[in-house]
């Protein structure tokens, strides 16, 4: 919720601004375009054709960054974006530099590369977007927009062509070139304009198109101002285009500013990882120095400059010179943060595969011990059984019914201890597997004859039956230990244990599924975790012999509720 009002407050104040700053330039403009403000063109649009599209840049490779932390655009359509608006970027300052400081009105030229080659790179963008969506854009939909594009195209195509008639006819084709990519670059913006307007919307490009459609107007009132002598520097046609490089840059600030609001599953760092953010910043700090140095020179340069020639030339050198250094500066800003996130990312997973390898020590530890110790209990419990048994037959019929209420206990008491041993001795021991082709029926009836069933109980035997490649030995032990496990959790109650066999062509999964009171929502992630048990009598390592048992055979096993349903997927054939 507070997210959600935070990104309310943002898009207010982000709207706000837009218009304030929009407003402010069509003033400007507006007001230049009636009393022709002194040294508007070196002072004011100079400036702004460098620091406007200068941002645009830096705010695209910002985003980039963040193109995993960004739904609105995959990350390569964001890349030809970014593309796109640098090439507009290396326009605009090449038309500068021949306008405002050389003083030449050269044609065509490098801006004319750079011009014509920024609308083709958005085109890439957006056919990207469109890929994954081709499925449910309308065929009618393409016909119209490539209808409309051709329709616009025409009457231009023919306008500048019977203008520049005289000229030569490399002029001719780049005059023309104009329209045509502007022509080109409407068919997907009208497609995903007529595709939002079906309920598919996507703000992020809706904002992206307005700007595309603006810039392409501008484009086409440009050329009638040309044809007619009329554009100058500094005319309100160029509001429109500022206009579109405004819109461009709040929606990639409007974009990042979201990415960082949504929120993702991030572990804490170690004290011992400052050091790593002490670099980040360190770096920060020295880009900061160095670009406030030159600009202290670049001032000072401007100053002295001025005094004897026309500030032009610096004028322009400064803002380009002081634009390329905030804008690489930034990717240098950008691809330390990205690093110092990596490192600390790594430093976490390095972290939690130390603890790991320790608590696996200590357990391989603890399970030789417990193995020990399982292996030299074993014979002392044969005995006891063994005489307990033989006690019980020769007293049969002189002992009394508590005497062989006694002898029961023992008994019970014996069979769980000697479960408890085979937990430990099935999880200690990793012995390799010795495969066959074995009947799934008959290993799981064997497993059933194994365990004692109560008569409550009823245990549903499938029909159906599957032959796979396994370790018939430990494929034993796990049906044992599920079986058993179900028994436990019914207890004393009436109900049943029943087994499904569902034979595929690559694999067979066996499903057993007990009535019983099933598994807490806490504990069934952390179920096959080692000595982890929610019995009194359990060793809490039953369930992750039988997970070991599975994956030796390249298998998996789960468990979910509503039934109590334990899941296990085997391969017919496997390799070791």
């Amino acid at each position: 919720m507070e997210t959600s009002n935070e990104l309310i407050r943002f898009n207010k104040i982000n709207k706000i601004a837009f218009i304030s700053v929009i407003f402010s330039l069509t003033v400007l403009y507006l007001v230049n375009s009636i009393v022709s403000i002194d040294y508007f063109s070196s002072n004011i649009s100079l400036p702004i054709y460098t620091v406007i599209p200068g941002t645009l840049i830096i705010l695209s490779i910002w985003a980039l960054s963040r193109a995993d932390k960004i739904q609105e655009i995959s990350k390569k359509s964001l890349l030809f974006l970014t593309l796109s608006f640098s090439s507009w970027f290396a326009a605009e300052q090449i038309w500068n530099l021949h306008e405002h400081v050389l003083g030449i009105e050269p044609y065509p030229s490098i801006a004319d590369f750079f011009y014509i080659l920024a609308p083709i790179l958005m085109f890439v963008s957006l056919i990207i977007f469109l890929h994954p969506l081709q499925n449910k854009i309308k065929k009618k939909e393409v016909i119209f927009a490539s209808f409309l594009s051709v329709l616009i195209l025409i009457p231009i195509l023919i306008i500048t062509f019977q203008t520049n008639s005289e000229t030569e006819f490399f002029e001719i084709v780049v005059a023309m070139i104009y329209p045509i990519v502007d022509a080109i670059l409407l068919i997907p913006a009208i497609i995903t304009i007529l595709f939002s307007s079906r309920g598919e919307k996507n703000s992020f490009w809706i904002m992206i198109l307005i700007g595309i459609i603006i810039f392409i107007i501008a484009d086409d009132i440009f050329l009638f101002l040309v044809i007619d002598d009329n554009y100058y520097d500094g005319h309100p046609v160029d509001i429109l285009w500022l206009t579109s490089y405004i819109i461009w840059a709040f929606t990639i600030y409007g974009t990042i500013y979201k990415s960082k609001k949504i929120k993702y599953n991030k572990q804490n760092v170690d004290e011992k990882y400052k050091i790593e953010k002490l670099t980040k910043y360190g770096v920060n700090i020295t880009l900061f120095l160095i670009i406030t140095t030159t600009i202290i020179v670049l001032i000072a340069l401007n100053y002295f400059w001025s005094l004897d020639t026309d500030s032009n030339f610096m004028v322009f050198f400064s803002l380009v010179l002081v634009t390329l250094l905030i804008v690489f500066s930034s990717i240098i800003i950008i691809l330390n943060s990205k690093l110092t996130k990596a490192i600390e990312i790594k430093s976490i997973k390095i972290d939690e595969l130390s603890k790991e390898l320790i608590k696996k020590e200590k357990l391989s530890a603890i399970g030789q011990l417990a193995a020990r110790l399982s292996h030299d209990l074993r014979n002392p419990l044969s005995v006891i059984k063994s005489s307990s048994e033989i006690t019980m037959l020769r007293n049969k019929d002189k002992f009394s019914a508590q005497d062989k209420e006694a002898i029961l206990r023992i008994n019970k008491a014996i069979l769980r201890m000697t479960n408890q041993i085979e937990d430990v001795l099935n999880y200690v021991k990793q012995t390799p597997i010795e495969k066959k082709n074995v009947s799934l029926l008959t290993c799981i009836k064997n497993s059933f004859d194994w365990t004692t069933i109560p008569t409550k109980i009823k245990m549903v035997i499938p029909e159906n039956d599957a032959q796979v490649l396994v370790d018939e030995n430990k494929l034993g032990i796990v049906f044992s230990n599920l079986i058993r496990n179900s028994i436990d959790a019914i207890g004393d109650s009436i109900g049943s244990v029943e087994v499904k066999i569902e034979d595929t062509e690559d694999q067979v999964i066996i499903d057993i599924i007990d009535s019983g009171i099933g598994i807490k929502g806490d504990d069934i992630d952390v179920i096959f975790e080692p000595l982890y048990t929610t019995k009194q009598t359990g060793t809490g390592l039953g369930l992750v012999s039988c997970k070991n048992i599975i994956e030796q055979h390249k298998g998996k096993i789960s468990v979910k509720n509503n039934p109590t349903t334990f899941t296990i997927t085997l391969p017919k054939r496997f390799t070791r």
